[in-house]
């Protein structure tokens, strides 16, 4: 009998210590609003068994405890509700949420898993993005962050998936996500979903470095593989940049980047170069006739030891078309076609980290000299001569007529819709192949020997009839000037 009391003294004793360490250590637990799931409990059922399975730290059950307010944490109830908190639970006892992403935009040559890709596509966990040249595409994730690859990237989305959890404020079930992304080889420009539940921030590693992010925009670059160096760059919000070879870290707040060697235990959080003021931004670039050349020069910036420049027929620059780095002021853009397009340019410092942007709609033509010649024009159309052709004579006295000229057509008085571009012959004449009875050719001359090699004239209009090659055998029709 005093046994059995002694036994029964020891076991109470027990209970009232397990109770009073719940109570302890109630001020160092999960927070009552924390987002929580919900177990069933069955027959057999025990806190301290649950914890082995559901908690991340099984010595952590007081805690639960706590957080459903259980006055005897050694009764549990077939059919009893045990909330634990997100803090506290083991992710891979709960099923996981298919949280798949989906093409944006695309532009150029991009592949998916070795695969043209299209806008709209699905982008499961594990999915490998390739971009060439000039060409970009933009992933949404699950969670609805938005990342660009840049061109010349090799990237994967290696994980993206989600938890239903509990929310405390209205008692609905959200979904907490979780996402990384693998870069190996180029750049990417991220905008993280500032909305989104995560459980973990959303991750990108390079071979050298893990950047955690949360709710921000950065960019992250590994384009040399030969030093190994990472770079990130935060525009807005904060992240934690880790260097796993030195097992050193490092928090970069909005306005602040790091180049991560790892080679080196230091990571250096310097703050990012300003924007050049929209001044400093030529809207033009002028090439001449006898050289394509052509340099977008922007205004110095100080602390600059190169700069960047991107330009795209869009401002959000999904379609870029020239990706352009120099170690001065100058970028070389000659590669470019002629055309309007939307700018960016950032300055880089020693490290290669890479400022903030200015943008600026920046046009690049060719400059183009006026021929005073011709002054006195007629054409020619011998229908029985040419089959579906027009030949143009060029009828001129002026004593100050190019000894040699060729000769532009186009459907539009701007010559965006060219046609031919032909030399006239000695006798100064020129078949004219694509141009269509009924319809309006437009026709300018171009100077190609004399002292203003390259000059082009004004454009004139000429009226093809639509009888002409049937009932028309012969005519002749002056140019009409047009401007």
């Amino acid at each position: 009998m005093k046994n059995s009391t002694y036994t029964h003294n020891r076991t109470a004793q027990a209970a009232i210590l397990f109770v009073a360490l719940a109570l302890a250590s109630a001020g160092a637990w999960a927070a009552p609003n924390e987002p929580y799931v919900n177990y069933i409990v069955k027959s057999g059922d025990t806190l301290q068994g649950l914890s082995r399975t559901l908690l991340n730290d099984p010595s952590r059950w007081a805690e639960v405890a706590n957080f459903n307010g259980l006055k005897n944490v050694n009764l549990l109830s077939l059919g009893q509700v045990i909330s634990v908190p997100r803090s506290l639970l083991n992710l891979s006892s709960q099923p996981r949420i298919a949280t798949p992403g989906k093409v944006l935009s695309v532009q150029g040559n991009v592949k998916m898993g070795g695969q043209a890709v299209l806008v709209g596509a699905a982008v499961p966990e594990g999915a490998k993005f390739e971009t060439a040249d000039n060409s970009t595409v933009i992933v949404q994730l699950g969670d609805g962050s938005n990342v660009k690859l840049m061109p010349k990237t090799l990237a994967e989305v290696t994980s993206q998936y989600g938890y239903a959890m509990r929310d405390p404020s209205s008692s609905a079930s959200t979904t907490w996500f979780s996402g990384a992304i693998r870069l190996v080889a180029g750049a990417i420009d991220t905008l993280a979903n500032k909305q989104a539940s995560r459980l973990s921030p959303l991750t990108v590693t390079t071979p050298t470095s893990v950047i955690g992010v949360r709710g921000t925009q950065f960019r992250v670059a590994f384009d040399n593989p030969v030093t190994g160096i990472s770079r990130t760059e935060v525009l807005e919000g904060r992240v934690q940049a880790e260097n796993p070879a030195q097992k050193a870290n490092a928090s970069l707040s909005g306005g602040f980047g790091a180049a991560i060697n790892p080679a080196e235990r230091e990571i250096k959080v310097v703050a990012l170069l300003p924007a050049l003021a929209e001044t400093a931004l030529p809207s033009q670039v002028v090439r001449s006739l006898e050289t394509p050349k052509a340099d977008w020069t922007v205004g110095n910036l100080a602390g600059a030891a190169g700069y960047r420049a991107q330009f795209s027929l869009d401002d959000k620059f999904t379609q870029i078309r020239g990706d352009f780095k120099s170690d001065s002021p100058s970028l070389d853009v000659s590669s470019l076609v002629n055309g309007n397009y939307y700018a960016r340019v950032r300055g880089f410092d020693a490290s290669g980290i890479e400022g903030f942007d200015a943008i600026k709609l920046v046009e690049i033509k060719t400059a183009i000299k006026a021929l005073v010649w011709p002054r006195e024009i007629a054409v020619g159309a011998m229908a029985s001569y040419v089959p579906n052709g027009i030949l143009l004579k060029v009828i001129n006295q002026s004593t100050d007529k190019p000894q040699q000229l060729s000769v532009q057509t186009a459907r539009d008085v701007a010559f965006t819709q060219g046609l031919q571009t032909v030399a006239l012959n000695a006798d100064s004449t020129v078949v004219l192949t694509d141009a269509t009875p009924g319809q309006r050719v437009y026709v300018r001359f171009i100077d190609v020997t004399s002292a203003q090699p390259g000059a082009i004239s004004g454009v004139f209009a000429m009226d093809i009839p639509g009888n002409w090659g049937s009932t028309v055998l012969g005519m002749i029709q002056p140019l009409q000037p047009v401007r």
